[in-house]
């Protein structure tokens, strides 16, 4: 890759950088537009849920991208089920309770 390299990897880092911290800024807008009750332990699950479904995602394309396809593609499957199945868990637990 040579030049090229030396231009986007940096460039895709200031990319993931900056779409990481306007989801961290919009986790309150989300929130209260939803009518969310947060306080600090529906948070660091929310914190832990995305955390893991980010390295998910990152570990699945670096296996992907080391010529390990079909590691890759597994992981990625089993990891974004289990991602799945608890986003679910964790949205029963922040949702509002109507009555």
């Amino acid at each position: 890759m040579g030049v090229f390299n030396i231009f986007l990897e940096p460039l895709f880092w200031i990319i993931m950088g900056l779409l990481y911290a306007l989801i961290g800024y919009s986790a309150t807008v989300w929130a209260n537009d939803l009518g969310l009750k947060m306080n600090l332990w529906k948070w660091v699950l929310t914190i832990i849920w995305f955390v893991f479904l980010s390295l998910i995602v990152a570990g699945g394309f670096t296996l992907i991208g080391e010529n390990e396809a079909k590691a890759g593609i597994y992981f990625l499957g089993s990891g974004i089920v289990l991602s799945v199945i608890l986003g679910v868990i964790l949205w029963r637990i922040l949702k509002p309770v109507k009555k």
